[in-house]
């Protein structure tokens, strides 16, 4: 083999995406572009190849790691801003829902006690309509059963024709 970096036996070395690792001390974290060169006095045994292509192959895999994680936490980000979103409006309109429906509530015991008051008002009305009725088939002499006629049927089916 040749120690030559244009050699056949070598051809990825003349490749500039698998030169990030290859030729470079390890003295570096990972960032492959932190790596210095070094200058290779002797040719690569076929172990070393491997070793190396595994190295390229590693580093790759863990950049294309690493874009699928961020690729990841920007979906999820947008995630959370949607739902964070739908919350809030969901929340707006939960008290929107909320509000209305104490209205509803209260405009309900309002009509409510009014229609007591005037179920009363009417029944009073009736009472006052029954006695005035009464009084009238009483004084009136033509009745048939006022004071002095002493029929007191005739006064009792009108009373039973008023109140029902």
């Amino acid at each position: 083999m040749n120690s030559d970096i244009s050699s056949p036996d070598l051809p990825f070395l003349l490749d500039p995406d698998f030169q990030s690792g290859l030729g470079f001390s390890d003295n570096s974290l990972s960032d492959p572009t932190d790596l210095e060169p070094v200058y290779q006095t002797k040719p690569l045994s076929v172990a070393e190849q491997r070793r190396l292509r595994r190295k390229i192959s590693n580093r790759e895999s863990a950049r294309r790691s690493r874009a699928r994680k961020q690729h990841h936490i920007e979906g999820l980000r947008a995630r959370l801003a949607r739902l964070q979103a739908e919350k809030q409006n969901l929340s707006n309109q939960l008290g929107t829902v909320l509000s209305r429906s104490e209205l509803v509530r209260c405009q309900n015991f309002r009509l409510q006690a009014e229609s007591v008051m005037l179920r009363r008002r009417l029944a009073e009305a009736r009472r006052v309509l029954i006695l005035r009725q009464l009084r009238q088939l009483v004084v009136s002499p033509c009745s048939g059963f006022g004071p002095g006629s002493g029929s007191l049927f005739g006064f009792e089916q009108a009373l039973a024709s008023l109140i029902s």
